[in-house]
């Protein structure tokens, strides 16, 4: 049975599956090109070390000295070695291929000539080449020692295989992610070239058409003159129209004068009277000071639409010349514009804002300078506390803004400002002056992030609404994912500071695309008020809330230190800690990557499959727990595989409770009594305080306690909370009559 999918999810399968065939067969050709490049570059520069060694050693061979007499040789070797990671050992041979001093990465040894045969005469390494794709020939380099033209020895150099295995895996790591960010960016753009291209213009088309066929009235068919297909459309109908226009007139002719006539008579009679009756209300003779005026408008406006009547009768009837609809009607069909347009800019500018998040502590770190006695761990920490607390604050502001001056101009202010940040940290050198321009970017990062929440709104009904911000979160959650991986690759590259300059070039395109998709017909509507901008709740009621139990409990012992955990664990200590045991850059994204993804993913499958509303509480309570368990297994597993658990972890605990707690949140008695505009804001404001003192918690902790005695008194923080709010619960319910 053929399935029942709409166009655009046709669309959409078929160009990933493009993309997926397309990518795969790129990444398997450059794979294998890489290696063989990559084998070619360690192979010339293993080369050009040996050469270097054998001119020294020939030189020596030709005053007479045996290989046997020269002293201290494996050091040479070893000395080599420490410059050339990738060969995994060398060693120096006679004529009859018996080692005479061979070095690996662990030791330097000098052999008694004639008890060690070579290791490139029985290969023990064939087999483990074989299972990397490689051979001997790949790996294996020889230098011939010769002395008055006579064979003396050899160096023989052996490239590890274990190394160029890692970096082609590397290389395939980096395309998998670059096929999965491929497809996230394919997804919102193909969705918004089908709305803006196809599916809008088809809507009001279809609108024009559902008010003007009635009629027998055409559409303006310029709108579409640049849509193509559309266009076609918009053509066929209009002769459509003017063919059964003619059909009809042609039908009528014969018999028009009887039925005009006809049918005219009673009218035209009455309207002879309602003229005399108005020329008599407008002679001299006539009391005018008794007349009604009122009912004499009436007399008036009525006599018009009976003249009107009958001249677009006899028009229409005498060949449908008047067959445009009227422009008001073609204003509205317009409609308001697609919610899902705002997408790609939300994209484009989370993922530049997500660029700098797998690395920007050592990016801080680079910059360290002592201020007022702080630890160098807390000082790393404060650029992020800054920027959590601008965008704390900025964010209701800029929700305020948007209710009084509408969407766009805040808009293209925040991307401005946001875009000038970044380009202003990239030329940072100092730790303040890096913390100002991080404030500024957190400004413009909570103005674009409220005035897209608020385009939704604006053009979404109450049916649609959920839809549309459901639209919202995923275009944050795609962009926040590939930023952060192609962050990570890009710094690997490019340096930490340029990728700053890259996220100001992608701000910039989202600049762009805001001043040229929003204007015509998809221009933004005037605000209907504009007054001042302010907090959207009273400063009194920040501390009026703490009176509901329920509001202060889901607040201080699950909603803080969630937050408390996502920044100084995630964004704080997961890029240090790895760093610090030499991760690669881009291995350091892909583990931030995956909580995402685990929010992407797992959260709705979990709303899905239990919507009871509940369990929404234990779901909270769930998430705690899992969070602490996460935390408090460091005490056992160190390294990057556990970290890797621990962020998955991290993802799937807040699946469970982040949405969670905003649902109890909303349903609280004070949330109610304030109103959700403002009760919401208060628990967004009050939780933010857990992102700001996240950072600098984890900083002063690593530099008291380490690395991973901090993360398990994250685990015991958070444990303590969700026992407490477990207390809470059976409390509740035990009084609950």
């Amino acid at each position: 049975m053929k399935p029942d999918l709409s166009l655009k999810v046709n669309v959409f399968l078929v160009a990933v599956a493009v993309i997926i065939l397309g990518q795969a067969a790129y990444s398997y050709f450059n794979i294998n090109a890489f290696q063989s490049s990559h084998v070619s570059t360690i192979r010339e520069k293993a080369q050009s070390a040996g050469q270097n060694l054998k001119n020294d050693l020939e030189y020596v061979l030709d005053m007479g000295i045996s290989l046997e007499r020269i002293a201290r040789l494996e050091d040479n070797l070893e000395n080599i070695l420490a410059d050339l990671p990738e060969v995994e050992f060398m060693e120096i041979t006679d004529t009859r291929d018996y080692t005479l001093f061979f070095a690996d990465h662990d030791q330097a040894l000098d052999i008694e000539p004639g008890t060690r045969k070579s290791d490139f005469v029985h290969k023990p390494y064939v087999s483990e080449l074989s299972r990397k794709g490689l051979t001997p020939e790949d790996t294996d380099i020889s230098l011939p020692l010769k002395a008055q033209g006579q064979l003396q020895g050899q160096i023989n150099m052996h490239i590890s295989g274990s190394v160029i295995h890692a970096q082609s895996r590397q290389i395939m790591w980096d395309m998998l992610t670059v096929m999965f960010t491929s497809l996230l960016l394919t997804f919102e753009f193909l969705t918004f070239f089908v709305i803006y291209y196809i599916s809008h213009p088809l809507s009001v088309l279809r609108r024009d058409i559902s008010r003007s066929y009635p009629r027998l009235m055409s559409v303006d068919s310029d709108k579409y003159a640049s849509l193509g297909e559309i266009s076609v459309l918009a053509d066929y109908y209009n002769s459509i129209i003017k063919n059964q226009a003619q059909r009809f007139a042609t039908g009528l002719r014969g018999f028009l004068p009887d039925l005009s006539q006809g049918l005219s008579a009673p009218p035209r009679q009455q309207t002879e009277k309602i003229s005399g009756l108005v020329q008599e209300l407008d002679g001299p003779e006539s009391s005018r000071a008794q007349a009604p005026q009122a009912a004499l408008q009436k007399i008036r406006a009525c006599l018009q639409k009976v003249n009107t009547y009958w001249s677009d009768l006899a028009i229409s009837m005498e060949g449908g010349s008047r067959t445009r609809a009227p422009a008001a009607d073609r204003d509205e069909a317009s409609g308001s514009v697609p919610y899902s347009l705002i997408r790609p800019l939300i994209f484009l500018f989370i993922m530049a804002d997500g660029f700098s998040l797998s690395f920007f502590p050592m990016y801080v770190d680079s910059l360290y300078e002592p201020i007022m006695g702080l630890s160098r761990e807390m000082i790393i920490g404060l650029p992020i506390a800054a920027f959590m607390l601008t965008m704390a604050v900025s964010m209701p502001l800029a929700g305020s803004m948007t209710d009084s001056r509408g969407w766009f101009r805040p808009l293209i202010i925040g991307l401005l400002l946001n875009a000038a940040g970044h380009f202003l940290t990239a030329m940072a050198q100092d730790i303040l002056w890096l913390i100002v321009f991080r404030c500024l970017a957190a400004v413009g990062l909570g103005m674009v992030f409220m005035c897209c929440q608020r385009f939704v709104i604006d053009n979404t009904s109450l049916k649609s609404r959920s839809m549309g911000m459901a639209g919202f979160l995923a275009a944050f959650f795609s962009g926040d994912i590939c930023g952060t991986v192609i962050g990570a690759m890009l710094a690997e590259r490019i340096g930490y500071a340029n990728v700053f300059y890259v996220s100001a070039l992608f701000t910039c395109l989202a600049l762009i695309f805001a001043v040229l998709v929003f204007r015509g017909e998809f221009r933004p509507a005037k605000p209907q008020s504009s007054g001042g901008f302010g907090l959207p709740f009273k400063a009194s009621q920040l501390f009026q809330v703490f009176r509901d139990r329920e509001f202060a409990a889901v607040l201080w012992l699950q909603a803080i230190p969630a937050k408390l955990v996502l920044v100084g664990f995630l964004f704080f200590f997961v890029p240090l800690y790895l760093s610090s045991i030499d991760a690669l850059q881009s291995n350091i994204g892909r583990v931030i990557m995956c909580y995402g993804i685990c929010l992407v993913f797992a959260g709705p499958l979990i709303s899905h499959l239990f919507p009871q509303v509940y369990l929404r509480k234990y779901f909270i309570l769930l998430g705690g727990l899992i969070t602490a368990g996460a935390m408090l297994s460091f005490a056992l597993f160190s390294g990057f595989i556990p970290i890797l658990v621990m962020v998955i972890m991290l993802g799937i605990a807040h699946s469970f409770s982040v949405s969670s707690q905003a649902s109890v949140i909303s349903e609280t008695d004070i949330v109610k009594k304030l109103g959700p505009g403002a009760g919401m804001g208060i628990y967004r404001f009050w939780e933010r305080a857990g992102n700001v003192a996240g950072p600098l918690v984890m900083g002063f902790l690593i530099a008291r306690v380490g690395y991973e005695s901090s993360v398990v008194l994250f685990g015991i923080l958070t444990l303590i909370s969700s026992i407490l709010y477990l207390g809470f619960l059976i409390r509740r319910n035990w009084l609950s009559p």
